[in-house]
């Protein structure tokens, strides 16, 4: 799926199935191959998922093997397609996905495209509330790399002022239900595990802005 391609799809229109009056509101995810629904379903991965339990439109823009920093010599990395993001993209909520395909980039690597990616996000999308998702276990068991990621984002969205959602921390999948959610073939999520991943997304997300998401 080409980037244009992943950021259609699954869009809905809430506008035009709620009538006359009707403000739609939109999540915007920005991400790699879990957001993706690579190895499942691209329509219906952690995005849109997310977006239909908040009721919302949804815009995905996401791209297997790619991070704040990976993906950068294809201009595939986040701060790249940020800046190269559709001018009708009127996200309410904009979420950041990711970060497992930098762990062999340097924290400072990490820092300064997480940092980049906010910077630009908050140019083209001003009236967006910005959100970081940190990476899942991609693999388990969760590395120390992985880790080091994870710090390196939440220390980041702390400094910027923006909430940090770490699955790792969180423990949103845990080891021993693994096997119900990731394929242990490809390590990504799987259908159920997707559509696990957009229910714990929106839930986080009416924690985070309860009026934004009645």
């Amino acid at each position: 799926m080409t980037r244009r391609g992943a950021l259609l799809a699954g869009a809905t229109s809430i506008a035009a199935i709620g009538g006359a009056g009707v403000v739609s509101r939109e999540l915007f995810v920005l991400g790699d191959s879990w957001a993706a629904g690579l190895y499942a379903d691209p329509a219906a991965a952690l995005g849109q998922i997310a977006s239909a339990r908040l009721g919302w439109d949804a815009a995905v823009d996401a791209v297997s093997g790619t991070g704040y920093v990976n993906g950068a010599a294809t201009k595939a990395a986040y701060p790249d397609r940020a800046r190269a993001l559709p001018l009708d993209v009127r996200a309410t909520i904009a979420v950041v996905q990711g970060g497992s395909n930098d762990k062999a980039s340097t924290a400072r690597d990490v820092a300064d495209g997480a940092h980049e990616t906010l910077a630009v996000l908050r140019e083209r999308l001003p009236a967006a509330r910005l959100v970081l998702l940190g990476p899942g276990p991609d693999p388990l068991p969760v590395t120390a790399d992985q880790r080091a990621v994870d710090r390196v984002l939440h220390r980041v969205a702390g400094q910027e002022g923006v909430p940090y959602v770490s699955i790792l921390r969180q423990r949103w999948i845990a080891p021993e239900r693994a096997d119900l959610l990731l394929d242990p073939g490809t390590h990504h999520p799987t259908v159920v595990g997707q559509a696990y991943l957009g229910h714990r997304l929106a839930a986080a997300l009416r924690r985070l802005y309860p009026r934004l998401t009645a």
